[in-house]
């Protein structure tokens, strides 16, 4: 005889767990899906408090965010503490008092900032809350919060909106445990192969307690095959879910077909179907469909050999109700992880793209996490070049195409950047658009998505896999979600980089300011083993000047400026180095090679500006050998050189050798 016999199961479930005010509110209508009306009402909120307590204890153990460095607390429906992490919430400070009682008043999601002063004292923390409704009747019976440090506040409005949600799975899980106990122990006829109400009751609480998908399916295979352990099961999933028990026979479910399953999913009920023949006069077959509270999931389907009088279509429709329930607490509970982890994700992520502003730099990182986020093979990044009609490759895991370039039109980098849509291949043998980085890295699966920076698409990065049909869904949103951060990590690099080579430009002639050349010089005298400077001056400046006027004169200044840039390598550095006097610096180059470049210089400069100029010029050299390597001894020497050329004649080059 079970333990609570003599006793009253209704009253000393209000009595120990919930409260006198609870159950008048309960509608049982049909009894197969009773546990979907269950609710309170706000005649049951003075009683709820120990099964707040509970839930809020639950939903800590459950979701670990105690580890996140924020202080949670909970309140009841009058704006009393309830729970919390510390003695700071419990007394009800200042800020979480303020953020509970805004979240009741506003029935919404609430920011107290910590800016400004409150009290007398300057707060340092920030509070969020956010109010939690009841089932049918929307009203609030709850505010969870937390109070986070003033830095950590931007991005946890989304995570305590999140652990609302599932603070409020965990109240109604522990409220149905309530209803399942008193239906169990209010009722006398029971299963004898589960041997009483006590043991069915245990099995439904093991189906609850599984907070992983796969744990609660194979609960409920576990929990059949106790009923008729004669029963061949398999499940129909109305999603394309791969199961690693080698027992549960997974089948995508057709909506076409005229059967038990499809009816059962569609009725939302328990349907079963005499299936005789010579051999089994008495076999059905049954399914049980897996809903939820948003809907039904699945179908468990199974065939037993069994008089249809003795099958209990109540007593299995309420497992596949609860199990139902149990999966779609198992679902929410895995997407809350996965939303967290993609918050805390998007946040370091973002915030380690940002602390450096080269731009290769960012390149190299962003390919480097990405394959190691998705477990990809392959990754690459290309920038958008419509002024030419192509695009870049900017960073490659690929060698063979970082560096090239393809047309604008070509592959799915250009339908990324044509349409400005991610894109998504299952098997590229089945695609019958053309991909140079799936051809090469022999891929199969990839996924894409466009680099947007202040309403622009600037580029598109695309990952890759061997395997086929390797990407989810799931990799898909979060990479779009990650591309957005990308886009303007780049953004922010470009426009830095931008700003710097303006910053080592001069404005009228185009060519590095003397600043950048002195430190050029610096850096290759650190680490290289000679060079040479040349220094070039514009013959009789101010006569132009003074003839033509200072618009020539600039005039002047550019087309000059321009055959030295026509006529250096790359690797060399240009530089105008004070008004009509222009600088170049040949890394690794001797002074013999420098002076070829000189004379390429001053006689084009004679046949090619207009109106004619000539130019005198200095060389200089340094090298490993030399008793005193610095940047001033090199312009020094140079400057002499220029010097000697000016006052011999003008219109020629003169050298200086090394100390």
């Amino acid at each position: 005889m079970s333990e609570h016999a003599g006793k009253n199961p209704v009253e000393e479930i209000r009595r120990d767990e919930i409260g006198e005010a609870l159950f008048p509110v309960i509608s049982r209508g049909d009894e197969s899906f009773w546990i979907q009306t269950v609710d309170i009402g706000t005649a049951d909120f003075p009683y709820i408090e120990p099964l707040l307590r509970e839930s809020f204890a639950e939903w800590q153990e459950q979701s670990g965010v105690s580890s996140a460095g924020a202080e949670w607390f909970l309140f009841s429906h009058d704006g009393e503490a309830v729970a919390g992490d510390s003695e700071l919430i419990l007394g009800l400070n200042e800020e979480a008092g303020h953020a509970g009682w805004m979240a009741l008043a506003r029935r919404e999601a609430v920011l107290v900032p910590a800016e400004g002063h409150e009290g007398g004292y300057m707060r340092t923390r920030a509070t969020l809350a956010v109010p939690v409704f009841t089932r049918s009747g929307g009203d609030v019976f709850a505010v969870l919060g937390c109070s986070v440090p003033a830095g950590e506040a931007g991005g946890m409005l989304k995570l305590v909106e999140m652990g609302g949600a599932h603070f409020r799975t965990c109240f109604y899980q522990k409220l149905e445990y309530s209803f399942i106990y008193d239906t169990l122990y209010t009722r006398q006829a029971g299963s004898s192969a589960l041997n009483g109400d006590s043991a069915l009751f245990r099995m439904v609480r093991r189906l609850y307690d599984k907070f992983d998908v796969e744990g609660v399916l194979e609960e409920l295979l576990r929990i059949v095959l106790v009923l008729h352990p004669s029963a061949r099961c398999q499940l129909l999933m109305t999603q394309d879910y791969q199961s690693s028990n080698p027992q549960l026979k997974v089948f995508l479910l057709d909506q076409r077909k005229e059967d038990v399953c499809t009816t059962a999913f569609m009725r939302g009920s328990v349907e079963v179907a005499g299936i005789p023949s010579p051999e089994f006069p008495e076999r059905i077959e049954a399914a049980l469909p897996l809903a939820g509270h948003q809907g039904v999931y699945g179908v468990f389907h199974f065939m037993l050999d069994l008089p249809p009088e003795r099958f209990d279509t109540r007593l299995l429709g309420m497992i596949a109700d609860t199990a139902g329930k149990a999966f779609e607490n198992a679902k929410l509970y895995e997407q809350s992880n996965l939303l967290i982890r993609e918050l805390l994700l998007i946040n370091e992520l973002t915030k380690r793209l940002n602390q450096n502003l080269q731009l290769s730099d960012v390149f190299s990182f962003a390919i480097q996490e990405l394959v190691g986020i998705f477990r990809a093979e392959f990754c690459c990044i290309v920038k958008d070049n419509p002024a030419e009609h192509r695009f870049d490759v900017m960073a490659c895991s690929l060698q063979e195409l970082e560096g090239t370039s393809f047309s604008r039109d070509y592959g799915y980098s250009g339908i990324v950047l044509r349409t400005q849509e991610p894109i998504i291949v299952s098997d590229y043998l089945e695609s019958p658009v053309p991909s140079r980085f799936m051809e090469l890295g022999e891929a199969r699966s990839m996924i894409a998505a466009p680099l947007i920076s202040n309403g622009k698409t600037m580029g598109a990065v695309l990952l890759a896999q061997r395997e086929h049909h390797y990407f989810s869904y799931e990799n898909f949103k979060l990479l779009q979600m990650l591309s957005t951060h990308l886009g303007l990590a780049i953004g922010n690099a470009t426009l830095h980089a931008e700003l710097q080579r303006m910053a080592n430009r001069d404005a009228l002639t185009g060519l590095h300011v003397r600043r950048y050349l002195d430190e050029r010089i610096h850096g290759h005298q650190l680490e290289g083993s000679k060079g040479s400077l040349l220094v070039i001056d514009i013959d009789r400046f101010k006569q132009v000047n003074d003839t033509y006027g200072h618009q020539i004169g600039d005039s002047i200044l550019q087309q000059v400026s321009g055959i030295v840039s026509g006529s250096i390598r790359t690797t060399d550095v240009s530089a105008r180095w004070g008004g009509e006097e222009l600088a170049v610096y040949f890394p690794e180059t001797t002074l013999d090679e420098a002076l070829l470049v000189a004379e390429r210089i001053r006689s084009l400069v004679e046949e090619e500006t207009r109106p004619s100029v000539t130019v005198s010029c200095g060389v200089a050299e340094w090298s490993k050998d030399d008793s005193t390597i610095s940047v001033e001894s090199l312009f020094y020497r140079a400057d002499m050189a220029l010097y000697q050329a000016k006052h011999s004649g003008r219109n020629r080059i003169r050298t200086a050798v090394a100390d």
